[in-house]
């Protein structure tokens, strides 16, 4: 019952798209939609069962794994009560906001084989966009740990770099998901694929401000 207390709203968002299959299977095509291409049409299918069930699955195991990988973090078991605490806060955080992300796509995915039609594309690029600032907004809460965040040896090395890494890549995070979201309104679909180019920048940029950081801290303490 404790269990079900606390994890109430994780269990929620798994279990929705596995009712949404099972109360509207006989409605769904045998063949449903999987994959679209640069111009938002489809152009893979697969079979119903695989089709709307694969992603709701696999966001099952992504919560598992990543509760699974809180609790065995050595980082996080070696901090004070405090401080694993909190750490086990954000990561639940981070945990609803990642499976919330796939739930929703799962619910497209059925939506769309139900002759739903929207631009899939741009609905994703949208749930990236919002992934983007949401988790961004978290990320400077987040404390050092084995498996979540910006892990270069650097921010490894020092709580310091963690911290300062942590504030610039959320603060990227954040004006990238707003600029991504605002572009899925004002830019046609053509323009998606360079949000791969944009997203690398997102996440190499504080990676590379961690070594200057660890740099700089180094020489203020040799």
């Amino acid at each position: 019952m404790r269990f079900l207390k606390k994890e109430w709203l994780q269990l929620l968002i798994l279990v929705a798209p596995f009712i949404a299959v099972a109360l509207l299977w006989d409605k769904l095509p045998d063949q449903v939609p999987i994959h679209w291409n640069a111009r938002g049409q489809v152009n893979n299918y697969a079979g119903k069962a695989f089709g709307t069930l694969l992603m709701p699955a696999g966001n099952v195991g992504l919560a598992a794994l990543l509760g699974l990988l809180a609790l065995l973090d050595p980082k996080i078991k070696r901090s004070g009560p405090e401080a694993r605490s909190n750490s086990f806060r954000v990561i639940k955080t981070l945990r609803l906001i990642i499976t919330s992300f796939n739930a929703c796509v799962a619910f497209a995915l059925i939506a769309f084989a139900l002759h739903y039609r929207f631009d899939m594309n741009r609905f994703i690029y949208i749930c990236v966009g919002l992934l983007l600032v949401l988790v961004g907004n978290f990320m400077g809460k987040l404390r050092p740990n084995y498996f979540a965040g910006i892990r270069t040896p650097w921010t490894l090395e020092s709580p310091t770099v963690w911290l300062k890494t942590h504030r610039l890549g959320g603060r990227m995070m954040v004006a990238g998901g707003i600029c991504m979201t605002a572009a899925a309104f004002l830019l046609p679909p053509r323009f998606y694929l360079f949000s791969i180019l944009f997203l690398i920048v997102i996440f190499t940029v504080p990676a590379v401000y961690s070594y200057f950081c660890y740099r700089q801290e180094h020489r203020a303490n040799p």
